[in-house]
């Protein structure tokens, strides 16, 4: 075994015992009514869960699939976009050992299919708007779950499907033993040059992803956050969703990113900080800049510039669906140069090399 081999060990042992229902329940014991998640919608009323309010929802959607047949191991497509229907679903998937598989969902029928295929599917909880989609591309699924909404607006789907409000049930879920090895869930990455690759996360990566991002950004219990990135992707699901798990705060979900509603849904909620990126800002560039309460924003570089601007803090990161968080990074007291992206977190080795396979120092 090489020093590398005892470092991944030891970093793996640290998450013994612990799986993404542990990390629900710490907070649960100890602040069950504290707000957890917020549902802002476009198109319908505001909604808030505590942190009770969403275990037990999440529990009540795993007994539903449980009753279904879904069983510790098998792989559920998680077709929708940002909504509290997505959260539920993803923790439920955990609680019960299956493999949460978040699809892009603007993904054509040729991608779902390629999507069901590789990880065998079992099922598929999915969305007004794409059902028909999903259940022609997917037709070895034993059932489609379709909701009665599409992210916030209301719709009705007439195929043959389960309500995903008839998920819901009481069922005393199986025990299952916290297991960190056990698969966690699925993303697929863009793709370049071939189709898109499986990536697959454990539960001790998903710990990872959110105590290391919740390190990385100093988060704390009274932070908030707004997430209009797609849940379906690292950024939103690891840095936001669960780095807030992680440390015990509030994140508050938007169907997608409108520049109308950033400031005022983040004045509503006192939203302490983002993942943005240039489309964000550069939509709201324009409109008078409120007193808000933005400690800082997390994007593709230091920009102080545009922090004046905004009066917030900017830190750049980097990562991939492979390294679960970001293996570069703005520490957040020392920021560095204007347009830098940071350097190398300190739980990663990275190496920058020139053509010749030299080192590439910093600068």
């Amino acid at each position: 075994m090489t020093l590398t081999d005892d470092i991944a060990a030891a970093k793996f042992e640290s998450f013994r015992g612990m799986d993404i229902s542990w990390m629900l329940q710490q907070w649960v014991d100890s602040q069950p009514d504290k707000t957890c998640m917020i549902w802002s919608p476009a198109e319908a009323e505001d909604r808030q869960w505590t942190y009770a309010d969403v275990q037990k929802n999440a529990q009540s959607v795993a007994a539903g699939l449980h009753d279904r047949g879904v069983r510790d191991g098998d792989f559920v497509i998680i077709h929708l976009d940002n909504s509290p229907e997505f959260v539920f679903s993803w923790l439920a998937c955990a609680m019960i050992g299956a493999v949460a598989v978040s699809t892009n969902t603007r993904s054509v029928a040729r991608d779902m299919r390629y999507f069901a295929e590789v990880t065998e599917a079992v099922c598929a909880i999915t969305q007004p708007v794409y059902a028909d989609m999903v259940a022609a591309a997917c037709p070895a699924l034993q059932f489609l779950a379709v909701t009665d909404n599409n992210a916030g607006e209301r719709a009705q789907h007439n195929a043959a499907a389960v309500a995903f409000g008839d998920l819901f049930s009481d069922t005393p879920l199986p025990a299952l033993t916290a297991d960190p090895a056990r698969n966690l869930s699925v993303q697929f990455t863009s793709g370049t040059t071939s189709r898109p690759k499986a990536v697959l996360w454990t539960h001790a990566n998903g710990l990872w992803s959110g105590k290391i991002c919740a390190a990385h950004m100093r988060l704390r219990k009274d932070d908030v956050t707004i997430i209009y990135m797609p849940l379906f992707h690292t950024n939103a699901q690891g840095y936001s969703m669960l780095a807030t798990l992680w440390s015990g705060g509030t994140f508050v979900v938007q169907p997608k990113f409108s520049a109308s509603r950033f400031w005022p849904v983040s004045r509503r909620y006192n939203v302490t900080w983002a993942s943005m990126i240039p489309f964000g800002w550069k939509a709201i560039m324009s409109q008078p800049v409120p007193e808000h309460s933005m400690r800082f924003w997390g994007g593709p570089a230091s920009l102080p510039t545009l922090g004046d601007h905004f009066g917030v803090h900017t830190i750049g990161w980097w990562g991939m669906t492979e390294t679960l968080t970001h293996g570069i990074v703005t520490d957040c007291d020392h920021p560095g140069p204007e347009g830098s992206l940071g350097r190398v977190a300190p739980e990663y080795d990275i190496q920058i090399r020139n053509a010749d396979g030299t080192l590439i120092a910093p600068g």
